[in-house]
């Protein structure tokens, strides 16, 4: 470090210092005034000293705000504009969780506050780009892709077995597997088979043989694609499709399912409930039950 960073370092920690201080004796003054009498004129003051705090938090984050975009700037290349702003806001929810758990004892601020700015924009990260990896797999994802390039070299063609990757990024043989074949949700509406011709949904076995009760249940399946899925998040989506084989693939059961995802068997049973509540809120219902009703054929006289 040169002398011009090291001074604009000691500035940096220096300013953070005299606004903790100021931060420590407002929540004095505000903790004793709590404990007084509750009369009016200590109310005012109670209004009066939470407002000062909240300044005071407010330009903590102000002054810190390059730490948030320091981090983020690595993640930006790729992202749009709405996903950094997703980022950038992610962070300052670390920064102020750091803020509130900050203990000058520990150590200089910039030093606390890495870790939860950097747990909450790798969530957002997560959520925009990798939504069916757990956090704890995401986090390692940086160094199980880092060994794989290693043990591969130069020869794009030799594939490193799980094993050998997992020794060499320090993780387990399963999340490695999770992260170089991460479960990838397909939507319905995806073209099927190389000349593009249908739809997944066409895949999908009906057990009836009529023409009405085919195209009755297409019907159903393109209403809940367009007015019942797009109620889920993402896990859950994917979990559904999974469940219940909504792309034509088998249906899987929920052990199954939470092993790819690194999730337990209840847990993914929690995430399935919640999600068919969602499907069954009376407005997706009615939207499913409209779309039906205006697509059952008409009755004529002969």
């Amino acid at each position: 470090m040169t002398q011009i960073q090291q001074e604009q370092s000691d500035r940096f920690r220096d300013g953070n210092t005299e606004l903790f201080t100021q931060r420590s004796q407002l929540r004095s003054e505000l903790e004793c005034a709590e404990a007084s009498n509750a009369e009016a004129s200590s109310s005012r003051r109670l209004r009066m000293l939470r407002r000062r705090l909240d300044d005071a938090n407010a330009e903590i984050v102000q002054y810190n705000m390059g730490l948030v975009r320091s981090y983020t700037r690595r993640f930006n290349g790729t992202a749009s504009a709405d996903a950094r702003a997703e980022f950038e806001s992610a962070g300052v929810l670390g920064l102020m969780r750091a803020i509130d758990s900050y203990d000058p004892d520990c150590g200089a601020f910039g030093q606390w506050a890495f870790k939860p700015i950097q747990r909450e924009v790798l969530r957002s990260v997560r959520d925009a780009d990798h939504p069916n990896l757990n956090l704890g797999d995401f986090e390692k994802r940086p160094a199980i892709l880092r060994a794989f390039r290693s043990l591969q070299g130069i020869d794009e063609a030799y594939h490193p077995s799980d094993e050998e990757v997992s020794a060499a990024a320090g993780v387990t043989v399963a999340q490695v597997r999770r992260v170089l074949a991460p479960p990838r949700l397909t939507s319905l509406n995806q073209p099927a088979g190389d000349d593009e011709s249908g739809e997944l949904a066409d895949s999908i076995p009906s057990k009836e043989v009529g023409t009405e009760a085919t195209v009755m249940s297409k019907l159903m399946i393109g209403a809940l694609a367009q007015f019942g899925l797009k109620a889920l998040d993402a896990r859950e989506h994917y979990i559904m499709v999974r469940r219940f084989g909504l792309d034509g693939e088998p249906v899987e059961k929920l052990a199954d399912i939470g092993e790819s995802l690194a999730l337990s068997r209840e847990a993914v049973r929690q995430i399935e409930s919640k999600a068919l509540a969602k499907l069954q809120h009376p407005i997706v219902l009615g939207k499913l039950s409209r779309t039906v009703t205006r697509a059952e054929p008409v009755a004529t006289c002969s």
